[in-house]
Order: C-alpha cells, then sequence, then structure tokens
C-alpha cells in the first residue's frame, strides 16, 4: 500500500483523501484509482497534469526509454539500447529536462539553412508560442528545431503542439467516474 499511497500524495496532495472500495483491499483502491488517472500523471516525478491544459503537449506523453542490454555473461555490458515499444508519461517539465541530456536527431533539412520568419511559421506553425524565435527576420533550421524541442519538450511536444487534451480528459474523467460509482 505504501508505494501507490505515496504516488496518490505526490499526484493530489498530502492532505487528499480517497474513499476505499468495499471489500477491496485499500492498496489496491489507491493503485486502481492511480491507474484511472494515468493519462493525466507523469511517470517519472507523478506530478498531475490538470484537466483542460489547453493543448496536448502540456501533457505527460509517452516518449521511448533507453533500456540496458542484457549482458552476454556477468562480466561483460553492452550499452544502452532504445526499444521504441517500451515507454514512459513524462509532462512537459520532466521532457524538457530528458532532451538536455538525451538529444534527439536532426530531420533532413529543406535546400536552405536559412528561413524567413514566414517561412519558418509556415513550415513549423509552434514557433509562433516560442519566444527566442518570434522576432528574428531569418532562423537557421537547425536552431529553430533545438529551440522548439525545448520549449515542447522533445519532437512528441512538437507534434502535440496542435493537439486538443479533450480525448485524455474524456477518457480519465470517464474511468474516475468508473472507480466512484464501485461500492
Amino acid at each position: 500500500m505504501e508505494v501507490w499511497f505515496r504516488i496518490f500524495a505526490i499526484a493530489h496532495g498530502p492532505k487528499a483523501h480517497l474513499r476505499p472500495l468495499v471489500g477491496i483491499p485499500k492498496s489496491k483502491c489507491y493503485m486502481m484509482f492511480m491507474c484511472a488517472s494515468s493519462l493525466h500523471v507523469c511517470e517519472k516525478c507523478f506530478g498531475l497534469a490538470g484537466y483542460n491544459a489547453d493543448s496536448l503537449y502540456k501533457l505527460p506523453l509517452p516518449i521511448p526509454i533507453l533500456l540496458p542490454r542484457r549482458p552476454t555473461n556477468a562480466i561483460t555490458y553492452l550499452g544502452e539500447r532504445l526499444d521504441p515499444n517500451w515507454t514512459i508519461r513524462m509532462c512537459l517539465s520532466c521532457r524538457q529536462d530528458h532532451i538536455l541530456n538525451f538529444e534527439e536527431p536532426f530531420p533532413r533539412l529543406a535546400e536552405k539553412d536559412e528561413l524567413e520568419r514566414s517561412e519558418l511559421y509556415q513550415k513549423y506553425p509552434c514557433t509562433l508560442l516560442v519566444p527566442e524565435l518570434r522576432h528574428l527576420p531569418y532562423v537557421n533550421e537547425i536552431t529553430a528545431v533545438k529551440h522548439m524541442r525545448r520549449h515542447f519538450g522533445g519532437n512528441v511536444g512538437v507534434k502535440a503542439y496542435q493537439g486538443s487534451t479533450e480525448e485524455y480528459d474524456e477518457k480519465t474523467g470517464t474511468r474516475i467516474r468508473w472507480y466512484q460509482l464501485q461500492e
């Protein structure tokens, strides 16, 4: 129970209480509730992202994680590998910290390295929200991509820029209502 209770306390605050379900152990109640709200909880810091966050990039989004390779023997360690099937949901803040240590590869860029502001906005509409890029007449595309990733928490955040939180909010609301209706 201790683990799920602590995760609940981190996400919902130390004074929050959960109504336990009749006939179900308290630890399982906390686990069920946290799983119900998992689309809005960061799996790194356990922070809770609010409903109606205005834009999908502000919610915890799944990013691939590095897994240690299995050693062939007890002495040899082969390093890290990326497994796209394993992900962790990270909030915007945790993703921003993460990309400082694990930089994503750059896409193949167009013929021109320098883009006019209008070309940049046309190619990357999300740059309107990036303060470092707002007032520059010309911008190097790699520099623009770096600033966008920092601002939105990596490529997954840039892609989610115009996405709505409505589906996430609805799923989480439905799951929590289900929990609350249990007797």
